[in-house]
């Protein structure tokens, strides 16, 4: 028997409703761009930000990976917004919000709220005023919103590295097998029992009691790091 032949695995994932299976492709997408191939060396997402160069991130991706494929991951490469994170709003926000509504700016109350709070203070001059703003886009970025589940958009825009993508296809693969077959009345339904499922799976407690939505957090902050670091790299050798 010849050993170490290639070995195709056919998996069968489940999802409630049509638009969760169409967000875990876009989040399969984030993982990529943040695989980091061997060692220490940057991912595709950390040679975007460093060069600047979305095509030279491209680069890395096999031939034979689709073109539609390559478009969206293109725009996954895109420069972040300067002020507020209002990308994270189209982006998948990994496993914890797969099965999410896809929010919106013009459904964000908590944006609202910010600006409604500056608008009713007054400020000496627009350099001011457009201070104030700017800094209320940044507590934005970093503040814990319930769009994302409770992620920030910052974390949310960075996407989710190896540990993310080995407990979404675990927490998958856990609802493939408890409620595939399952008949449900209606999407409405299968929809509650797959969040409530995953609401418990979050706060399952692992090694040294992290759980999966620590491990999560965690990882995203992790590579926020790595970015920063990148971005700071590349401005010291411009």
């Amino acid at each position: 028997m010849v050993e170490d032949q290639p070995i195709v695995e056919l998996q069968q994932l489940w999802f409630p409703t049509r638009a969760s299976g169409e967000r875990s492709f876009l989040m399969n997408l984030e993982f990529g761009v943040n695989q980091i191939p061997k060692g220490d060396e940057l991912s595709m997402a950390e040679v975007a930000w460093s060069t600047g160069d979305v095509e030279e991130a491209l680069s890395m991706l096999p031939a034979i990976v689709p073109t539609e494929t390559r478009g969206r991951m293109k725009q996954l490469l895109q420069p972040w917004p300067k002020g507020r994170y209002t990308e994270a709003y189209h982006r998948s926000g990994g496993i914890l919000n797969l099965f999410t509504p896809a929010w919106g700016e013009a459904q964000d109350e908590v944006w609202a709220g910010m600006v409604a709070d500056r608008e009713a203070t007054s400020f000496p001059d627009d350099h001011t005023r457009q201070e104030m703003l700017s800094a209320l886009e940044q507590q934005w970025n970093t503040s814990p919103h319930p769009f994302f589940a409770g992620l920030t958009p910052a974390q949310v825009m960075v996407g989710g590295g190896a540990r993310e993508q080995a407990l979404a296809m675990e927490f998958l693969e856990r609802i493939a097998e408890m409620l595939d077959g399952r008949p449900f009345r209606s999407e409405g339904e299968a929809l509650v029992n797959v969040v409530l499922l995953l609401r418990a799976w979050e706060c399952e407690p692992r090694r040294r009691g992290l759980t999966p939505r620590k491990i999560i957090v965690a990882e995203r902050d992790k590579l926020l790091a790595r970015r920063a670091r990148v971005l700071e790299e590349a401005t010291q050798s411009a």
